[in-house]
């Protein structure tokens, strides 16, 4: 049976991903690309579906006789993982990440580091989700001389077009079903293993040195992370997306001033308290001093006597309002970098897309039917990963999105798709696989549906995105802004359209009010490049076309009987999207009418923890029984809402709550399940961390 989701880490080589669990083994793993069919997928189903497990004896014996723990983490700002583990008065570590330097392999080194520890050592290969059992052959190596040397040997796992080699310091019997074994570690002892995948039609890859695999490793993650310096002092906080200035809606009054009036935090502990502990220092000092006990050859004169008394009697270091939000920045500009790196590592540096989670079908409700395909690059994704990466000083990456982007809508702009494959390619046929599901949620889905949806929300994302960058003085170039009038005159025909919203819910189309946002987005990107950058474009028609979403905004997205702005055209719900009208400069943070409606989505779908759901399902219009879990990234959004209105305690306290709900290394599904304290969802969500990032920047950290 898998692990819980929040017990998974990511190991990430920029290309594919590998999920290890805490209990260490590897359940996850697809092959070349994040895409790719499953060589591991016991998250899915069971040990038999493939899997790789590398922890002691004691821990996967059902009816341990020691007492077994482990501490993780990453090496500072990497996806190389470390767990210690403690076997009694023993302990072990083992180190594993997938190499930088080419290839696609994991890499797991145990080393070690008190007493004796027995390792139970576990490896299943499979191919197509664990439908296919590969023919398994091991190959004796041989040193320089030709006589065999034992440390050379390998297995060769083979199945059709696909192959592993396996290379390790204790190399187990090749059996097609798997082979267990067990080996003993001793402290200063260290065994490395690597799995590595190829084409079967080529030879094996050249054995991975781990020392050389590591260190270059490690100064690739770390040269990645020490790229974006943060800024001594941030002017007051600004709508991304179109100019606030020039969105005025036609003269409808929506934007307004932008304020952000901090509200403070209260200290934990009072001065008082930490006065009587220094007063009664004090006083245990005199005693010390006045005592005849062993004292008499301590001389203490009357200057000395009183600097003691003096220290004595100033209070105690207390940990200040000052101090606790010192603390609490110093958390939220960790979190953020670890966030900057899960978008790394979930960034192709084959294609340059983003996939939105390494994984499939983690349900959003454990048992439900709300599981899908995440293995693929929704456009808003990659949009909105170029916003926070060029302004974190990763201009490299910036690049590979916007050239998938260009590459991906080249396809056919007129034909936009809501999510495209790694390569750009479209892919709007879903499969089903014939795996259990994780803890028994059916379906297991291979491929995701919703590609031939139109989303007006992806279309104007992209606009809006773009016209950042021309903020940030980056050029357009002979594909793009060519590809950018393409879309904006595609645009014209789509207002007014119905579809399934951001959401992609399953039931009836409607208008939404967040997708025709997203088009007067687009119509206002397209306005200010031609007028503000000298670009060619039919500006009237766009600014005529922004008029008219404007004008249709107010009075069919706007319900004046609630006073707030509402879900779909002539509709009383709201839903998260609205969150974002105030990030596209569609209205001021603090408008009134945005205000109304944050007010609106607290009293309808905020969960009693403070996070949020994406919407009401009461009625199960969006084609599934039942309430979803509250979802971390329209949290996220409200949290910026808060601190970007001018309640930043509450977004402040939103924010910790997030933090709290993800995992210790920091890695967020799509939903967290209360009742059960658990992540639910595909995981790592981009999408998620995206989001986290503009939090801790609308805090000017």
């Amino acid at each position: 049976m898998a692990s819980f989701i929040e017990d998974y880490a990511l190991l990430s080589d920029m290309n594919t991903g590998a999920l290890v669990s805490r209990a260490g083994s590897i359940d996850w793993f697809c092959a070349p690309r994040f895409d790719s069919r499953a060589v591991f997928a016991a998250l899915l189903g069971e040990r038999e579906h493939g899997r790789w497990l590398l922890a002691p004896l004691e821990s996967v014996n059902p009816a341990p006789v020691e007492e077994v723990r482990t501490e993780r983490s990453y090496r500072e700002n990497t996806f190389i993982l470390q767990t210690v583990w403690f076997v009694g008065d023993a302990s072990v570590r083992v180190t594993e990440f997938m190499p930088l330097s080419g290839g696609t392999t994991i890499v797991r080194n145990v080393e070690g580091l008190t007493g004796e520890v027995t390792i139970y050592h576990e490896l299943a290969m499979r191919f197509d989700y664990g439908k296919t059992v590969p023919w398994v052959t091991r190959y004796e190596g041989t040193s320089s001389d030709g006589s065999p040397d034992p440390d050379a040997a390998m297995l060769v796992g083979m199945a059709g077009p696909h192959a592993l080699v396996f290379r390790g310091d204790s190399v187990p019997e090749g059996d097609p079903e798997s082979k267990a074994e067990t080996f003993t570690v001793s402290a200063g002892q260290s065994y490395t293993f690597a799995l590595s995948y190829f084409a079967s039609n080529h030879n094996p890859p050249a054995p991975v040195d781990y020392a050389t695999a590591l260190t270059y490793t490690q100064d690739q993650w770390s040269e990645w992370s020490d790229l974006y310096t943060a800024p001594e002092e941030e002017t007051e906080p600004q709508a991304t997306g179109a100019d606030t200035a020039g969105a005025d809606m036609t003269g409808a009054d929506m934007t307004g001033a932008d304020t952000a009036n901090p509200e403070e935090i209260s200290a934990v502990r009072s001065v008082p308290e930490f006065q009587e502990d220094a007063t009664e220092s004090l006083k245990t000092s005199s005693i010390l001093l006045e005592s005849g006990s062993n004292t008499s050859s301590l001389e203490v004169d009357e200057e000395t006597y009183r600097e003691l008394a003096q220290t004595a009697a100033t209070p105690l270091a207390v940990p200040t309002e000052e101090s606790h939000r010192e603390e609490a920045d110093a958390r939220y500009r960790e979190a953020r970098l670890r966030s900057l790196l899960v978008l790394r590592a979930l960034i192709s540096r084959e294609t340059g897309a983003l996939v939105a989670s390494a994984t499939t079908s983690l349900p959003e409700v454990i048992g439900g039917k709300r599981n899908h395909d995440f293995r693929f690059t929704w456009l808003r994704d990659v949009a909105m990963a170029m916003d926070v990466t060029l302004t974190h000083g990763h201009e490299r990456e910036t690049a590979q999105l916007r050239n998938w982007i260009l590459r991906a809508l080249a396809n056919n702009p007129r034909q936009i798709h809501a999510v495209y494959g790694l390569a750009g390619e479209k892919d709007d046929m879903e499969r089903r696989l014939a795996l259990p599901g994780y803890e028994g949620s059916q379906p297991v889905r291979s491929g995701n549906g919703s590609g031939d949806q139109f989303q007006g929300d992806a279309l104007g994302q992209v606009l809006v995105t773009f016209a950042n960058l021309r903020e940030q003085g980056v050029a357009e170039d002979h594909l793009s802004w060519p590809i950018q009038k393409a879309l904006l005159n595609a645009a014209t025909e789509r207002i007014g359209e119905t579809d399934r919203s951001m959401w992609e819910i399953y039931g009836e189309p409607s208008t939404y009010t967040h997708s025709q946002a997203m088009l007067w987005a687009a119509f206002d990107a397209g306005v200010s490049a031609v007028r503000d950058y000298g670009m060619d474009g039919d500006a009237a028609t766009w600014e005529a076309c922004r008029d008219t979403v404007a004008e249709d905004i107010l009075t069919r997205g706007y319900n004046e009987a609630l006073g707030c702005f509402v879900s779909t055209y002539g509709g009383s719900s709201v839903d998260a999207s609205l969150l974002q009208l105030p990030q596209i400069g569609l209205v001021a943070w603090d408008d009134a009418r945005m205000l109304a409606t944050v007010k609106r989505i607290e009293e309808t779908i905020q969960h009693v923890s403070g996070m949020i759901y994406r919407y009401d399902n009461s009625d199960s219009h969006d084609g599934f029984e039942g309430q979803d879990n509250p979802h971390f990234i329209s949290t996220l959004w409200l949290a910026e809402q808060y601190i970007r209105s001018g309640r930043e305690a509450d977004g402040r306290a939103l924010l910790n709550l997030v933090l709290d709900c993800a995992n210790d290394l920091g890695l967020m599904s799509s939903e967290y399940d209360f009742a059960h304290e658990r992540l639910t969802g595909n995981f790592p969500q981009a999408l998620a961390h995206i989001s986290l990032i503009r939090v801790v920047e609308a805090l000017g950290l």
